[in-house]
């Protein structure tokens, strides 16, 4: 059974600010770095028409996992995240779809929600849900990811305050 994942991050700017930051490829190779990532690819796009923006992440990361599901990927695991933002609505806010594919039998599908705050600041939630095609162990792999995955967001949202701050 899949497993539900929610997570809000809280950034000091406003959403055109950190959108402008998150979508920076010097900035998610930092991010990557800043996660554990031993190699990192990066390709950003826009459709100048549409203004959607296209963010990708090929990383190779060490396999953090439980015996039996490190014994199917090896002491490396390949993550590829792929986001797709809308354009900007009036407030600067936008959302996206996020997929995200492992090397081993699992995979990610959610939703990512850029707000402004009263305050003049910007949060993030990410929405979606863990899937491991394993037998017996799925669930354990899917809530080891789920919490690797709040790790990953946690740096993220560091590293982009260090960014901000500058």
């Amino acid at each position: 059974m899949p497993t539900s994942f929610e997570y809000t991050q809280n950034f000091t700017g406003s959403p055109s600010d950190v959108f402008s930051v998150l979508s920076q490829e010097e900035f998610i190779m930092a991010k990557c770095d800043a996660t554990g990532s031993l190699s990192t690819q990066v390709r950003v796009s826009q459709d100048i028409d549409s203004q959607v923006d296209t963010l990708t992440s090929i990383r190779v990361l060490p396999a953090d996992l439980p015996a039996p599901a490190k014994s199917l990927v090896g002491d490396t695991i390949t993550v590829t995240e792929t986001q797709v933002w809308s354009a900007p609505g009036p407030d600067g806010g936008r959302t996206a779809t996020v997929t995200v594919e492992f090397s081993g039998p699992m995979g990610f599908t959610g939703t990512l929600e850029l707000v402004p705050t009263p305050a003049g600041n910007s949060t993030i939630t990410s929405r979606g849900t863990f899937t491991a095609n394993v037998p017996f162990i799925g669930g354990k792999i899917e809530k080891v990811a789920a919490e690797q995955t709040q790790r990953y967001l946690s740096a993220e949202e560091r590293v982009a305050g260090e960014w901000l701050a500058r």
